[in-house]
């Protein structure tokens, strides 16, 4: 009887040491440890650039155009020449204008004199009443011609102004659209002589989705994030490549598009060498609120099930076990967790798929 029960215990550990040696050896994952911190999440959109100014270059009189003093596509700075309209002509109506003006001053000034005169003899009753009333009329006469000529002065002169087109603003020019000899108009088609784009700073239009908007405000509300400095933006290109000035929100409309459900919304951004160009479809990343105390797992950790989100926790033995979690927000890459995960815990972020509770793990070498 001893014999046999030797026998058995005998072949139970071989039979014991055989299912070790099958035992599935442990799977070789990648994992990460969970930290609560202050996150501030960065959502991206589609948008399209602008010139800060888009100014139209019209022409405020009307004659042949003379001289173009710039280059189609230049860089413009404020006050530089363009274009010259007939100066020639609005140059003669203003010497002209102020040689009336002119006169017009002397004879005041001889009606001031007559005035002057003719006042200190009748108060010694030298001269009449009449003849009293008569200088003091041609006083008021000769003082309302001045100023009529004066006006026209002023106007001729402000029209010789016109004849030399300058730019309002700095920027680059865009094609002209009459050239020189052409008779131009203050109005129709030929008044419009180029345009000028002032592209520092450079705008970047985009849509921002309501439910976004509304999203960000109940966290806020709800005090999972706070509002921090303003919200700042980016711009990656469409090759992958990342513009190198920061830029910053400069407008929200005040209303939503009620057919798109969007908010029509506008950053600025510096762009002294030009760099953007307008008319270029970008994306911009702008940073939201401050998410506090926040844990963000990569998305690639996540696992759906019918039951919702599940991540796969690694306890001290190197064994995984699933566990639900609410997901508060989605990024790009990563997912904020609003309840299921502690800070310091550690989970599987590669190799999940190949996992079951209980499972042994091992970590993968870099």
């Amino acid at each position: 009887m001893l014999k046999k029960c030797a026998l058995l215990l005998l072949c139970c550990l071989i039979l014991f040491e055989a299912a070790e040696a099958w035992a599935e050896p442990p799977k070789l994952v990648r994992t990460t440890i969970v930290e609560a911190k202050d996150i501030m999440p960065v959502v991206d959109y589609v948008g399209k650039t602008t010139g800060s100014l888009s100014v139209q270059i019209r022409a405020q009189v009307s004659g042949i155009l003379r001289k173009r003093n710039f280059q189609e596509g230049d860089f413009v700075k404020k006050g530089h020449l363009l274009f010259e309209i007939a100066p020639e002509v609005y140059q003669a109506k203003y010497d002209q204008a102020k040689a009336k003006t002119n006169q017009a001053r002397a004879l005041y000034t001889n009606a001031q004199r007559e005035w002057t005169r003719v006042e200190n003899l009748y108060s010694k009753n030298a001269v009449s009443q009449k003849e009293r009333d008569r200088v003091h009329a041609q006083l008021n006469s000769t003082k309302a011609d001045m100023e009529s000529a004066e006006a026209i002065e002023k106007d001729a002169k402000i029209q010789l102004s016109y004849a030399y087109v300058t730019a309002p603003v700095g920027g680059y020019t865009s094609k002209e659209y009459q050239t020189v000899g052409n008779l131009i108009s203050t109005s129709g088609e030929t008044s419009l002589l180029t345009e000028i784009v002032q592209m520092d700073p450079i705008y970047v239009e985009y849509s921002l989705p309501n439910t976004d908007l509304l999203r960000l405000r109940e966290l806020v509300t709800r005090g999972f994030a706070t509002w921090g400095e303003k919200p700042k933006a980016n711009i990656h290109f469409a090759d992958g490549s990342h513009y190198e000035h920061e830029g910053e929100i400069n407008f929200f409309d005040n209303k939503v598009d009620p057919i798109t459900s969007v908010i029509k919304s506008r950053a600025s951004f510096p762009n002294p060498d030009g760099v953007v160009l307008p008319g270029q479809f970008v994306r911009i990343a702008i940073s939201g609120p401050v998410l506090t105390k926040a844990i963000a797992i990569p998305r690639s950790s996540i696992l759906e099930t019918s039951q919702g989100a599940m991540v796969l926790v690694v306890d001290k033995e190197n064994k995984v076990a699933s566990r639900k979690i609410k997901i508060l927000l989605n990024m790009d890459e990563n997912a904020i967790v609003e309840d299921g995960l502690k800070s310091g815990e550690r989970i599987v972020t590669e190799g999940i798929g190949k996992l079951k509770d209980g499972q042994l793990i091992q970590e993968m070498k870099p």
